[in-house]
């Protein structure tokens, strides 16, 4: 069938008339009914498309066919989102809806939105048995009817005033509280005592937190993320059932009391510009965490934590020995960060599988470390950054001018490599996450691959190198 262009103006959808008038039709311009492939697609199918794409956009589809003009008021997945939702065409949009169960209903929008137009939408979700609820306003009020559904089962909620009593989430499994203020009482207390299946947590920059964050009371609850702002206060944390622990923190001490039944932890840290004044109180707030974590099986670093580890390793700060499988490491490739990795391998004698991911991103120019830091702890500079490894990776300024050279990036990797190689006997395959702008890359990776070092110990490594979504495979052994 012939499609012919048409559009739908944002003024026609905040027409009260507007739907009523465009189902009407012959006139409407749309795709012939008699055996198109589009017209044919059976419901679920159409309704699936449309769980892809704002509701606004599903709405506009009407004119494709006559008998798309009413799919999108029967779908069960509802977003509004984006500068094409205001107020009125959320509201007008709703009138027109006919499903009498909702299965996810996504509501944010820029524009100023009154409290009682919000409560409405959300009221209209909850009486059709909503499952997946998110809702970002800014400085929304959760009313008391928000806290009392038994049908959710997966609620994210954003920039919000969180004030509540009495909570009845009995079917909720996660929870995504970001940017929210808790207000009164006790409402994290509140908000677990009215889940009793709950899964997932995320508690995402929020403000008003408990100083003492007891989770032992929630027993399903098995996957708990936390990213603390730098206006978070002191928090400790106790949460013996969870097996999935994501920690963010920031210069504030943060204190992992209980999570001994974690089995995957991923830690990261988000400091000042002016951070190394207190450098050294960071540093043992880190490794009192890690002495709380040497039993997991598969540990995630982030870039920053990498080099506040290094900074630790320099000064001569004891570590935990890891009974880690898995270790990720997020780095640069930079001198600051090579010390704590050099630790973390030495100390992970179960060690099996290491998987880097390189990235731009690092809190610390290290270039600034030695006047700034180093040499006011009274250290040798030279004694510092002597180790030969070291002495082949470039600091933070340096690298930007390296990687544009020909053969810096494989040169860097395989050095890296080395170094992995040299200071863990039992890793058995290492992953390197690399996106590289270099035309010639994969020429540059392959011949890596073919670069087998001289090697103190007995290993036989399997290396995969993915520059740029490419993968490339091979094995390392000693000679």
């Amino acid at each position: 069938g012939r499609v012919e262009s048409s559009s739908i103006n944002l003024e026609d959808l905040e027409n009260e008339n507007y739907y009523s008038d465009m189902l009407k039709g012959e006139e409407t311009s749309s795709i012939e009914d008699s055996g198109d492939f589009i017209s044919s697609m059976p419901d679920d199918i159409l309704h699936h498309i449309f769980s892809f794409i704002p509701t606004i956009l599903a709405v506009k589809t009407s004119i494709l066919s006559r008998r798309w003009r009413h799919a999108w008021c029967e779908t069960p997945c509802l977003s509004f989102r984006g500068v094409e939702t205001t107020a009125r065409v959320i509201t007008q949009t709703l009138k027109s809806y006919r499903a009498l169960k909702i299965t996810s209903f996504r509501l944010a929008t820029a524009y100023y939105v009154t409290s009682g137009e919000i409560n409405s939408w959300i009221k209209l979700a909850m009486s059709r048995s909503v499952n997946n609820l998110s809702v970002s306003f800014l400085n929304y009020r959760c009313p008391n009817f928000f806290f009392l559904s038994s049908s959710l089962e997966q609620l994210s909620v954003s920039l919000a005033f969180v004030i509540c009593t009495t909570v009845s989430w009995k079917s909720l499994r996660s929870l995504t509280l970001s940017s929210c203020i808790f207000s009164y009482g006790e409402p994290i207390a509140n908000i677990l005592s009215g889940c009793p299946i709950l899964e997932t947590l995320e508690l995402i920059y929020c403000r008003g937190l408990p100083r003492r964050l007891d989770l032992s009371k929630s027993l399903s609850l098995r996957r708990f993320e936390i990213r603390l702002s730098f206006q978070s206060s002191y928090v400790e944390i106790i949460a013996p059932q969870i097996h999935y622990l994501k920690l963010t923190i920031s210069e504030e001490q943060c204190t992992l009391v209980d999570v001994s039944s974690v089995i995957e932890a991923s830690l990261e840290i988000c400091i000042h510009e002016n951070f190394l004044p207190v450098a050294d109180f960071v540093q043992i707030m880190v490794l009192k965490m890690l002495e709380q974590l040497k039993n997991v099986e598969r540990l995630t670093f982030g870039s920053t934590l990498l080099q506040i580890l290094s900074l630790a390793e320099l000064r001569g700060i004891l570590f935990p020995t890891f009974n880690v499988q898995t270790l990720i490491v997020e780095t640069m490739f930079v001198r600051s960060a090579i010390p704590g990795i050099t630790r973390l391998l030495q100390n992970s004698p179960m060690l099996k599988k290491l998987i880097a991911q390189a990235t731009c991103r690092g809190n610390i120019d290290d270039h600034g470390l030695d006047d700034h830091y180093l040499s006011l702890q009274g250290l040798n500079l030279d004694q510092c950054w002597r180790s030969e490894y070291i002495q082949n990776i470039p600091t933070s300024v340096g690298i930007g001018s390296m990687v544009r050279c020909e053969n810096a990036e494989s040169k860097l990797l395989a050095s890296f490599l080395e170094l992995v190689l040299r200071n863990s006997k039992t890793v058995e395959m290492m992953v390197v996450q690399y996106s590289s702008t270099h035309p010639l890359a994969l020429e540059f990776f392959a011949q890596l691959l073919q670069m087998p070092p001289t090697l103190p110990h007995n290993n036989n490594v399997s290396l995969v190198v993915n520059p740029s979504n490419h993968s490339l495979t091979a094995s390392v052994s000693s000679s």
